[in-house]
Formats: C-alpha cells, sequence, structure tokens
C-alpha cells in the first residue's frame, strides 16, 4: 500500500511539473508573439513616420525650386524687352494649352473668337497687359 502511495505521488508531481511546464511553454510562447507583434507594429510606424518625412522634404524642395524659378523670372522680366519675352511665353502657353484641350477630348468651351491664333495671341498677351499694368 505504501508503494502504491509512492507510485501515486510521483504521478502526481509528474503530472503536476509537465502541465507547469507547458503552461511555461504557453506563456514563453504569448510573450514572445506579443513582442513580436509589437515590434511589427514599431517597424509599421517608423516607416509611416519615414514616408511622411519624405513627402514633406519633396514638397520643400518643389516649393524651394519654384521660387527660385520666380525669381529668375522677375529678374528676366526687369531687364530691357523682358516684357517682351515674357510675352511671347505667354502666348506659347496659351496656344499650348488649347492644343492639349483639343487632343484630350473632343468636346471644348473656349472664348469666343480663338478660332483665329492672332486673336488667341491678342487675348493672351492683353491678360499679360492687365496684370502687368497693376504692378
Amino acid at each position: 500500500a505504501m508503494q502504491m502511495q509512492v507510485e501515486a505521488e510521483r504521478k502526481k508531481r509528474a503530472m503536476i511539473l509537465e502541465s507547469e511546464g507547458l503552461r511555461d511553454a504557453a506563456i514563453n510562447k504569448a510573450q514572445g508573439d506579443k513582442k513580436a507583434r509589437i515590434l511589427d507594429s514599431e517597424a509599421i510606424e517608423a516607416e509611416q513616420v519615414n514616408l511622411a518625412k519624405g513627402a514633406a522634404r519633396a514638397v520643400e524642395l518643389e516649393a524651394e525650386a519654384r521660387a527660385k524659378a520666380i525669381e529668375m523670372i522677375t529678374g528676366a522680366i526687369s531687364k530691357d524687352n523682358g516684357d517682351k519675352a515674357a510675352s511671347l511665353v505667354l502666348a506659347e502657353r496659351y496656344v499650348e494649352a488649347f492644343g492639349k484641350m483639343a487632343k484630350e477630348t473632343n468636346t471644348m468651351i473656349v472664348p469666343a473668337g480663338v478660332s483665329e491664333p492672332a486673336s488667341m495671341l491678342a487675348q493672351a498677351l492683353s491678360i499679360y497687359g492687365k496684370i502687368s499694368e497693376k504692378k
């Protein structure tokens, strides 16, 4: 009977040790999963921050380039015959814009009198002249 009791105690301790081992293994696995998920989310956050910083820097660089271009244009316009050069560029872009619209769609609403290139140029130059006078 004592031997049966000792054997029962051994089996009981073995079952307890096995269950504690399984519990510890489950806890370790859960903690590892938790840490992995935290690291994944931190990596995603860092990536999003880096992408946002990159986008912000791109906007800054574009704005700086635009500002430089405007300064250069201002300098060029203030030189002799600069207003004539600006008028030419404006007229070219005006005609180019209508050309692009005509290629993209077959329905267009355009100002009156654009059937003649000369009237389009005159209109563009008129607009530029009115803007120049307001300075």
